[in-house]
């Protein structure tokens, strides 16, 4: 039997003797992101995925030289509480390897918070540590709505308006950046693309930070350190370095995962008025 449908599917050798099995393996990629629609169902619990819920996909990759639709395979999506139930954490520690999760597509579309959540969520699948408590849903005012496209409207005198003609300037990126910090961290940026991904995590683990992330994140995060200085660790849960908005120039806690109650806890440090002061950064 194995060698009449094993080698139809060119598994087995002419000689008879199994290829490498490596060769017929597919890969796996995983995304994030929070769901657009109620529409998708979790592929563990068949239940729907409710709008603005964190989801977490499975997606393998597309054979070399696929065509049709093997080419546009789609991702299988889970709830974040189902996720770890999808699959044994044997083939976790195979596939969703420390790598694998650091480059998972759509980590940097979540709020710190959420991120730390995902993040935390893989190292369960791997049995790590245990699985945290769901991110709390987006609410209603933190969805961006795109805007809509111009309508014609009467106006008073009955002549007609179109709200799509001339629109005001765009205002400018706010920044809590002065200038001359802004070129400095661009001209470091410039210093770092050519180091690989490796180095700059190791940059960032020696200053306690987070390395997770996509190259361009971790070069982002690494100049913005060099000339800044590192961000403090929380005062209020004193557990994580504090995030810091270009924005608006204020610090903010992740949150962290709580070992006692097996669970990931918020944190709405620092409080008003903490003495807040940057470190500076160590070479590796």
């Amino acid at each position: 039997w194995f060698k009449k449908h094993l080698t139809a599917r060119g598994v087995l050798s002419h000689s008879g003797g199994v290829d490498a099995a490596c060769a017929g393996m597919p890969n796996f990629e995983f995304e994030v992101e929070y769901a657009k629609s109620g529409r998708a169902g979790c592929k563990q619990c068949k239940g729907k995925i409710d709008k603005d819920l964190v989801r977490v996909g499975i997606k393998a990759v597309a054979p070399e030289g696929a065509e049709g639709a093997a080419a546009h395979m789609g991702a299988s999506w889970y709830h974040f509480g189902c996720f770890a139930k999808a699959k044994g954490q044997a083939w976790f520690k195979k596939h969703l390897t420390e790598e694998a999760a650091d480059a998972a597509t759509g980590l940097d579309g979540l709020r710190p918070a959420d991120r730390e959540a995902v993040e935390t969520l893989f190292k369960a699948c791997r049995g790590e540590v245990p699985v945290p408590a769901a991110p709390v849903p987006l609410e209603n005012d933190q969805v961006v709505t795109p805007a809509k496209g111009g309508k014609k409207r009467k106006g008073k005198a009955g002549e007609a308006a179109d709200d799509g003609g001339e629109q005001p300037a765009a205002k400018a990126a706010k920044t809590a950046l002065s200038d001359a910090q802004a070129a400095a961290i661009e001209d470091a940026k410039a210093k770092l693309v050519g180091k690989n991904a490796a180095f700059l995590g190791a940059a960032l683990t020696k200053n306690g930070l987070p390395k997770a992330g996509r190259k361009d994140e971790l070069v982002e995060r690494v100049a913005e350190m060099q000339v800044l200085g590192v961000t403090p660790t929380c005062p209020t849960c004193e557990k994580k370095k504090l995030l810091w908005n270009r924005e608006t120039g204020k610090f903010s806690c992740p949150g962290y995962f709580d070992d006692e109650a097996k669970a990931f806890k918020r944190c709405k440090g620092p409080a008003e008025g903490a003495a807040l002061e940057r470190t500076p950064w160590q070479d590796p």
